[in-house]
């Protein structure tokens, strides 16, 4: 897309780490009531009226129709729906998702959880018996109380009001017919799924909603109600008051909006997944104005030229995709520049971006190799000087548009923090890198 040349009012925008900045997809929509964390990778989520798990890629793995699902204990949960005021047990879900239909028409006991490979349920006239991780009854509702197992045996009774309690084993073979027996539950058997939080992520919070950055940088910004912290790069999140799951990849986002004329101007490239979606650009002004405008063009490269009011104040532009801001920048208000009186023309539009790796190391012979990109975000061609703080000089050649990279080699004998620095067409921009012997004395 080509810029036209102006002297008026320039906005130029671009990302946190131009081509490093990390993405985020929704793998579920935020649709739902409620979601929990089922495991690490497998979610359960809820309507108003009715439950169901789904996988770290949004895929089915218990069918949203359950009424009830249980937290795992001892690496199993029950499924159910809800019939007469009881609750049938329609699936035995594993800790990866696998399921397992139970044809027996059983029903869930005050103690819907398995415990040593078996699970007290209840047959539609109440009576208990017990059930193993296949679906299948294996000891028979014969039995008026019943108690989990523990330490290989049961505590259980025929008896009417459920007295005289003996213990069974798992094969439901009578092996003791008195003593004192355990007929407490554990507690703690039946909890949530508690995240392990990656340390790498760090939620943060502005004007009351929340973002991610990683390692310091700024992944998704601020925009969730809810967020939950990043465990194997998933994180249950808030928008709208409804739930969803993004997962962070490594793809990245590529954006530069400029405003001048009354004409909004923008070029995106986003990550393939995003490739059959739409992505628009939201213009916020003062914090009140908001409009949203749909770009164009198909896959990851879009495109967008409206019009628009010549406010003045703050403006906010956010690309989003799916209810999801992957890309936010601020505008800068530069004083316009006069046409320069030696060649008559005025300063082209854009900036320019630079980036390098956080770190480098050396080689052997104690020489750094540091790779440096440059974009150009003007609609004119630049010569693009770069300098180091370290001394060293180098430049690169851009047409409008376009990005490349060039690599110097400073030699280190110690740890140190470079300034790196791209100047052209009477527009600047830095970043900084260390460098790092290969050897530490």
């Amino acid at each position: 897309m080509t810029f036209k040349k102006s002297i008026l009012l320039l906005v130029c925008l671009a990302l946190h780490l131009v081509g490093q900045a990390q993405s985020a997809h929704w793998t579920i929509k935020p649709n739902y009531t409620s979601i929990t964390r089922f495991s690490s990778n497998l979610f359960r989520v809820k309507t108003y009226n009715t439950m169901g798990i789904w996988d770290g890629e949004g895929k089915t793995v218990v069918p949203l129709t359950m009424d009830s699902i249980t937290y795992l204990t001892n690496g199993y949960a029950l499924a159910m729906s809800k019939n007469k005021g009881k609750y049938r047990i329609l699936y035995v879900i594993k800790e990866n998702g696998v399921r397992e239909a139970v044809k027996d028409e059983v029903y869930a006991s005050e103690s819907p959880f398995f415990s040593e490979d078996r699970c007290l349920v209840a047959n539609k006239k109440g009576k208990l018996g017990y059930m193993d991780p296949s679906g299948k009854v294996v000891i028979p509702c014969n039995f008026t109380a019943a108690y989990p197992f523990q330490s290989g045996t049961a505590s259980v009774s025929k008896s009417k009001g459920g007295g005289e309690l003996f213990a069974i084993d798992k094969g439901g073979n009578r092996v003791a017919d008195s003593g004192n027996f355990n007929t407490g539950t554990d507690k703690q058997m039946c909890t949530p799924y508690v995240v392990t939080p990656d340390p790498s992520y760090l939620r943060f919070m502005e004007n009351k909603l929340y973002g991610y950055k990683k390692d310091g940088v700024t992944v998704l910004p601020p925009q969730f109600e809810e967020a939950e912290n990043v465990e194997e790069d998933y994180a249950i999140v808030m928008v709208d008051h409804l739930y969803g799951v993004i997962k962070f990849n490594s793809a990245t986002v590529d954006c530069s909006v400029s405003e001048s004329g009354g004409k909004l101007r923008a070029n995106a490239d986003i990550p393939s997944v995003w490739d059959t979606k739409t992505a628009s650009i939201i213009r916020i002004v003062n914090d009140a104005s908001k409009k949203s405008f749909e770009m164009t063009g198909t896959e990851t490269h879009r495109t967008l030229e409206a019009s628009v009011s010549n406010e003045t104040g703050k403006k906010v532009y956010d690309l989003v995709c799916e209810k999801l801001v992957l890309w936010r920048s601020f505008t800068k208000v530069d004083t316009p520049k006069k046409p320069d009186a030696g060649h008559g023309q005025s300063s082209s539009s854009g900036g320019i971006s630079v980036s390098a790796p956080a770190s480098v190391k050396a080689n052997a012979k104690g020489v750094c190799s540091v790779s440096i990109r440059v974009v150009n975000r003007g609609n004119t061609a630049r010569s693009i000087s770069i300098s180091l703080s370290t001394g060293q000089k180098s430049s690169i050649q851009l047409a409008a548009g376009k990005s490349g990279s060039v690599t110097v080699t400073v030699p280190v004998t110690k740890e140190t923090k470079c300034k790196i620095t791209a100047s052209g067409g009477g527009v600047s921009s830095s970043c900084s890198t260390t460098l790092k012997p290969a050897f530490v004395l």
